[in-house]
């Protein structure tokens, strides 16, 4: 018997008596994305070769379609999974099924899945289950092994799939890098370009700056911090002081808006911890607003506020005067060979479930996960999200080894 948890209430919407005479109100899509971890499993149950393990990426839909606490069940829908590289021929895994929580004395899950699993050589219907309700991560993230149940003897898949509410993920890189699948000029990627892990270009560093009365312009000046708010507009740093007509000078630590406007000065972020005159630009690296206007931030150099408390450039900060994380919090859960070292913070982003993904100024080997590079997109809870790989595979780089680094971010998510 399969038995399954329940969802929390602040990625769906719980469900409310209503007045008769409404309508029934329809349940949200929220569009799930597959992380760093997830596999696609090829294995012959009775001859000797070798089992075909090939990383899995895309994307599927998740529907409430019930509510009956402590059981809760979603329609799965739009399957579409990618395995294998595309000059080796690609896997491609479609199709739909449905996942249920249940969630008392014991967190369970269970999920089901009826794809077409096509390639050069296969084009079948596969039925998939888990063979285990235990749950390793706490939702809203899924993380679940499934079993095909219509195998045979001598091929039968598996598919390993962790997975977190979000859409696409928003970034630049410190590094610029050269797309092989793009034409000339657009195929050239800056580091202060805003650009998708779905392989497009968000913004151009120019849409970005283009209103700051930069004069003369100036092709590009890079991109430190990054996010975007409710209304579109888009707020960062640069990573070098520059002049404007209009503005005066503007720091590398000031945070700036696509609008044209300096939003808060690097003093004015700072201001909150009673740093002595003259209080210096200490740079921003990362950066976001929370709901209730809090900002919250990390900056680029060490500042000594008094002897005991030191603001570290891998520290999250808040505009409040409050070390909202440190370095050694972020990394709590991992595991790095070199202990008591801050790695320093190039990047953060804090998920409606309070889990943090962010990236570090300094590469590192930790115990359990191997070589973590800069560039990489990591999370609080000790897990890689996406190698810098993933992240810039889209575009094909032409060189795709490089890790090209990991500076400004965004997670679009539906929740």
């Amino acid at each position: 018997m399969k038995c399954h948890a329940t969802w929390f209430c602040s990625l769906f919407a719980c469900v409310s008596l209503t007045v008769a005479q409404e309508p029934p109100q329809r349940s949200p899509i929220i569009t799930y994305t597959l992380l760093d971890g997830s596999y696609f499993i090829d294995e012959c149950l009775i001859c000797g070769r070798p089992t075909i393990m090939q990383p899995l990426r895309g994307t599927f839909d998740l529907v409430l379609a019930q509510n009956t606490p402590p059981y809760m069940e979603y329609a799965i829908r739009n399957v579409d999974f990618t395995a294998g590289p595309a000059w080796a021929g690609e896997v491609r895994i479609t199709g739909g099924g449905t996942y249920a929580r249940f969630e008392e004395f014991a967190v369970l899950q269970d999920m089901d899945l009826a794809v077409q699993i096509k390639d050069a050589f296969t084009n079948r219907l596969a039925y998939f289950t888990n063979d285990t309700g235990s749950v390793e991560k706490p939702f809203p993230l899924i993380n679940i092994n499934l079993t095909q149940t219509n195998g045979t003897l001598f091929q039968t898949f598996s598919l390993n799939l962790f997975a977190a509410p979000v859409r696409e993920v928003w970034f630049s890189t410190t590094k610029a890098l050269t797309s092989t699948n793009r034409p000339g000029p657009t195929n050239v990627i800056s580091p202060g370009d805003l650009i998708s892990n779905r392989g497009r270009v968000v913004k151009r560093n120019i849409d970005l700056v283009g209103r700051l009365g930069i004069m003369p312009a100036v092709p590009d000046l890079g991109l430190d911090a990054g996010q975007v708010t409710r209304r579109g507009e888009i707020l960062f740093s640069i990573p070098s002081n520059v002049w404007s007509e209009t503005l005066g000078l503007i720091q590398h630590g000031d945070l700036l808006s696509n609008h044209g406007v300096i939003v808060r000065t690097n003093q004015d972020l700072l201001a909150a911890f009673g740093l002595p005159a003259p209080q210096p630009d200490a740079g921003l690296d990362a950066v976001q607003v929370m709901p209730d206007g809090e900002i919250l931030f990390s900056i680029r150099s060490n500042v000594v506020v008094k002897p005991d408390l030191t603001l570290s450039r891998g520290d999250i900060l808040s505009d409040h005067g409050r070390v909202f994380r440190t370095n050694r919090q972020l990394l709590a859960n991992f595991q790095p060979a070199i202990t008591n070292r801050d790695f320093g913070l190039d990047a953060f982003h804090i998920l409606p479930s309070g889990e943090i993904w962010f990236s570090v100024e300094e590469g590192f080997t930790d115990n359990r996960l191997g070589a973590v590079q800069a560039g990489d997109l990591l999370s609080s809870l000790g897990h890689r999200v996406f190698s810098n790989q993933q992240l810039v595979a889209g575009f094909a780089p032409a060189d795709p080894a490089l890790d090209y680094g990991l500076d400004a971010l965004f997670v679009v998510t539906d929740t």
